[in-house]
């Protein structure tokens, strides 16, 4: 109830949330909560389009964008540490080209 704005509406709160599992570790992600229970976070976001940003990547990009994130190392096997991250990376490395 502490976390208001400045009319009393509900915001959002970011946290980092405890390293618990590898993928959590290597995915460096941050979980949200509204302060409310009863509010969204979609309507939150439509009263405060200055704050965010969608960002498209056209279809053909995909192979140049995948490329560009293989050089800095964000892969399957590195997000989704185990068995399963290491065959998505092997079905799309090894896998059929367009």
């Amino acid at each position: 109830d502490a976390h208001r704005d400045a009319e009393g509406n509900s915001v959002p709160v970011f946290f980092e949330p405890p390293s618990l599992d590898d993928r959590i570790a290597n995915q460096a992600a941050v979980f949200s909560v509204m302060t409310d229970p009863q509010a969204s976070l979609g309507d939150w976001l439509e009263r405060h389009p200055d704050l965010f940003r969608k960002v498209v990547v056209p279809a053909g990009l995909k192979r140049r964008v995948r490329a560009h994130l293989d050089q800095a190392n964000v892969t399957e096997r590195v997000l989704f540490p185990g068995l399963d991250g290491l065959c998505r990376w092997l079905a799309r490395y090894y896998g059929q080209r367009p």
